[in-house]
């Protein structure tokens, strides 16, 4: 019986080529693997720059990370360097399908990371730092008890609602009502009183066909266009919530829907954000009163509305999101060179 395999301390670069570290995490049920190592620098003088680098030169490595047999589950993020003074270092998230603008679990699971393994100095109590993501700025406040990350509380980048009560048809559904709100990206958000159907872990199957469905049909009958991003004009997710008869909301439900027909397995923070933005839209909740969203697995966000400014003509709000994440592993992956799956593959 083998008890214990030392690996060795230099893999071997004639059959494996370049290693690429990674550190993974779950924030809340949702994991994330945030690549520290084997890449090099990103140039780019802003997120932007940086992103369409990484897409240019890497998106072999998003693919390589995200799809199985190596990925299949998880949202992959790169840290880079800050491209503005307020922040201690940038983030560009990846999945299966592309890269998100933004996201608030990646955030969360990044900040535990760095903070767990020395690169950010942290002191007991509350420690606020910022993030670059190509959103914009992210302000964090991490906080420390006993030299422990307990939680991670983050001001998302400004939601707003783009347009509601669109009727889409959906292939195999038929007519259906969604609003849309902007959160880094385009979220087409339905209501699920229209479908009997509660956003819980029984039903995964047949909305996770449904919500892709509802992207496809989204893109295909509808137009969106950020304001002031003109690059951003595709519905990338789908965000089924329970509505509530309460005013104020106190809390409630959801599911959110994205990449290649991926289920968020925790609360979403750019889709709890989205979910607040409408909900004070709607006027059933109000600035600062406390929201608990909560996941198809029971997890949960705190979050709240702290502030309102404009992007564009449009009144946008920020949500504060607060959450926990736990390391789960260090990955050292490889590429063999008689590997047929270079790419990765999606079922």
């Amino acid at each position: 019986m083998i008890s214990s395999i030392k690996i060795p301390g230099k893999i071997p670069d004639n059959r494996f080529g370049d290693v690429i570290t990674t550190i993974d995490s779950h924030t809340e049920g949702e994991g994330t693997r945030l690549i520290v190592d084997g890449l090099g620098n990103i140039p780019g003088i802003t997120m932007t720059e940086k992103l369409n680098y990484f897409k240019t030169h890497h998106d072999d490595v998003r693919c390589f990370l995200t799809r199985a047999p190596r990925g299949g589950e998880i949202l992959a993020a790169m840290v880079t360097d800050n491209v503005t003074p307020e922040a201690a270092f940038g983030l560009l998230y990846m999945d299966a399908k592309r890269y998100p603008y933004l996201c608030g679990h990646a955030t969360i699971g990044a900040v535990v990371t760095l903070a767990q393994f020395g690169y950010l100095k942290l002191k007991e109590g509350n420690n606020v730092i910022g993030v670059d993501t190509p959103s914009g700025l992210m302000t964090v406040e991490v906080t420390c008890q006993e030299q422990e990350v307990v939680s991670v509380a983050m001001d998302m980048v400004p939601s707003f609602v783009y347009d509601t009560a669109k009727e889409i048809t959906v292939e195999g559904f038929g007519k259906l009502c969604i609003d849309l709100v902007c959160t880094g990206g385009f979220f087409a958000m339905v209501d699920t009183e229209q479908l009997n159907l509660s956003p819980v872990l029984e039903n995964k199957n047949v909305l996770v066909d449904l919500g892709m469905k509802i992207i496809d049909a989204a893109n295909e009958q509808l137009k969106v266009v950020h304001p002031v991003r003109w690059d951003v004009t595709t519905v990338d997710v789908t965000e089924f919530y329970e509505s509530t008869n309460e005013t104020p909301a106190t809390g409630g439900r959801g599911m959110v829907i994205y990449g290649e027909s991926h289920m968020d397995q925790s609360p979403c923070g750019t889709g709890t954000a989205a979910k607040l933005t409408l909900l004070h839209h709607y006027g059933k909740i109000g600035m600062h009163q406390p929201y608990i969203n909560a996941s198809p697995l029971g997890t949960t966000f705190e979050a709240s509305l702290v502030d309102k400014t404009c992007i564009g003509d449009l009144e946008a709000m920020v949500t504060r999101i607060k959450g926990r994440a736990w390391v789960t592993g260090i990955h050292h992956f490889v590429m063999d060179k008689t590997d047929p799956f270079k790419q990765g593959f999606i079922i």
